[in-house]
C-alpha cells in the first residue's frame, strides 16, 4: 500500500497555519487601533464637558446679564467664565496618553451658555509599524448653561 499517493500535497497545513496566524495577528492590529480610537472619543467627550462644566459652575448667575463674569473669591479676580474653562481643559490634558494630540479647544460663550468644542488626532500603534500613516480624528461639543429654571 502506498502511504504517499497526495505526495504534491504536502506542506498546505504549513501554509494554512502561517496564512491564518497573519489573519489573527492583522485583526488583533485592528482591534487595539480601534480601541485607541475609542478611548480618545471618550477622552474628549470628558474634556469638552470638564470645560464646559467648569466655566459655567463659577457664573454669577445675578450679573449673568451683563456677561460672562465669575463669582469673586480669594484666587479667582473677575476672570471670564472662557478662562476658567480653558483651565479646566489644560488641567485634564495633562494626563493625556501620549498617543492623543488635542487641539486647543473652541469655546463661544453666548448668553447664558458656553460651547466648547475638542478636536484631537491619534496615532495608529501597529498601522505604523506596516508603514500604514494614518490617524483617527475625534471631534466632541459640550454645552453647560446656567441661569434660574422656571420649572417646577
Amino acid at each position: 500500500m502506498n502511504l504517499n499517493k497526495h505526495s504534491n500535497e504536502q506542506g498546505q497545513v504549513a501554509l494554512i497555519f502561517i496564512a491564518s496566524i497573519v489573519i489573527v495577528i492583522a485583526a488583533l492590529a485592528l482591534l487595539i487601533d480601534g480601541g485607541r480610537w475609542l478611548t480618545m472619543r471618550s477622552r474628549a467627550r470628558m474634556l469638552a464637558d470638564a470645560s464646559a462644566y467648569s466655566g459655567a459652575s463659577v457664573v454669577d448667575v445675578q450679573r449673568a446679564g451683563e456677561g460672562d463674569i465669575v463669582l469673586s473669591n480669594s484666587s479667582i479676580s473677575s476672570v471670564s467664565a472662557k478662562d476658567v474653562a480653558i483651565e479646566a481643559f489644560t488641567a485634564n490634558k495633562a494626563s493625556t496618553p501620549e498617543y492623543m494630540d488635542f487641539d486647543d479647544p473652541e469655546i463661544l460663550v453666548s448668553g447664558n451658555e458656553i460651547r466648547v468644542t475638542v478636536t484631537g488626532r491619534s496615532r495608529a500603534l501597529f498601522g505604523s509599524q506596516w508603514g500604514l500613516n494614518y490617524s483617527a480624528t475625534v471631534t466632541s461639543s459640550a454645552r453647560a448653561g446656567w441661569g434660574i429654571s422656571t420649572e417646577n
